[in-house]
């Protein structure tokens, strides 16, 4: 029996559930764009490192960019029309862990570097960078690749509400499994095409594309609200509502903080708390997932640009 019988058989089986692995070409057509849409291009992006922090000297081991083309009116995904994918050398042994994790080996990252130009060249005319951690991936790329600095972000983990759309977990391979979708190996081309996969799909029980409500997402402001001065004695209250301590490192405020969608909700919260005078810092794309340093830094700069201190 054909393959794809015996699936679509055993798809409509509600006992079985059937895994297509994802397939991804290089110019890979998602759809026709029919009706001439004006379009626009992002990266799917994904890094391999060979650890979790950057400021600790952690790099890069594996780099995949998929550039896509997409409907700037209906947020529909069209087509891959670039690819940039490249190993590098960390000048240090791979962990083991990592190497168990990824299959990457000292050997295969050996003389091996990220072509800064051929990077560059594929990110030419994108507007939007997308990643699944895009905290995490977005400081190493601007750590090895300065150019990613003034990028805007969008991130798959954090701006999609999973749990209001019935999923769990927001685990790349779990989602994959819930549209039907597997891949082999923790590589980063892999992760970009299963992203990618994911972005083309329908948000679960409804008509919206998963894509367009990503881009919804990044294309509006966010705050990071900081507490400052916020009672001791309040402190649990913040925590249970999602707050963060920040220990003031970097020049940068020593104080709880969150990151929300709703500036007023979080001034009318500390308020009531007898914070009266947060530190609020507002973030687009071009900001979000930045380092908390690096938004104090941008902010004081800009504030310098609006209040220009004359030479007397």
């Amino acid at each position: 029996m054909d393959a794809e019988v015996a699936a679509n058989l055993l798809s409509a089986n509600p006992d079985y559930r059937v895994l297509r692995r994802v397939a991804i070409a290089d110019e890979h057509v998602f759809a026709e764009n029919v009706a001439d849409e004006p379009v626009g291009r992002l990266a799917v992006i994904d890094t391999e490192t060979t650890g979790f922090k950057v400021e600790e000297g952690d790099r890069i081991i594996d780099l995949a960019i998929a550039v896509c083309e997409y409907g700037r009116d209906t947020g529909k995904l069209y087509r891959v029309v670039d690819r940039y994918e490249s190993l590098e050398d960390p000048e240090a042994p791979i962990p083991p862990e990592i190497t168990k994790l990824t299959g990457i080996t000292n050997e295969m990252v050996g003389g091996q570097r990220i072509d800064e130009a051929g990077a560059a060249r594929v990110m030419d005319g994108v507007g939007l960078v997308v990643c699944h951690n895009a905290r995490f991936d977005r400081a190493f790329l601007e750590a090895r690749l300065p150019s990613f600095v003034n990028r805007h972000f969008g991130c798959s983990h954090k701006e999609l509400p999973w749990d209001e759309w019935g999923i769990g977990s927001s685990k790349l391979d779990y989602l994959g499994i819930k549209f039907g979708l597997f891949h082999e190996g923790h590589r980063a081309r892999a992760d970009v095409d299963m992203l990618i996969a994911i972005l083309a799909q329908r948000v679960p029980g409804g008509d919206a594309g998963v894509l367009s409500v990503l881009l919804d997402s990044a294309r509006a402001p966010s705050w990071r609200v900081h507490a400052i001065g916020l009672d001791i004695a309040s402190k649990d209250i913040a925590r249970a509502r999602g707050y963060y301590w920040n220990d003031g490192k970097f020049s940068t405020p020593k104080a709880w903080w969150i990151e929300s969608r709703d500036e007023q909700a979080e001034r009318e919260f500390l308020a009531g708390l007898g914070c009266k005078n947060p530190r609020v810092i507002r973030q687009t794309a071009r900001e979000r997932y930045r380092s908390l340093a690096a938004l104090v830094e941008a902010e004081s700069e800009r504030a310098a640009l609006e209040n220009p201190n004359p030479i007397t």
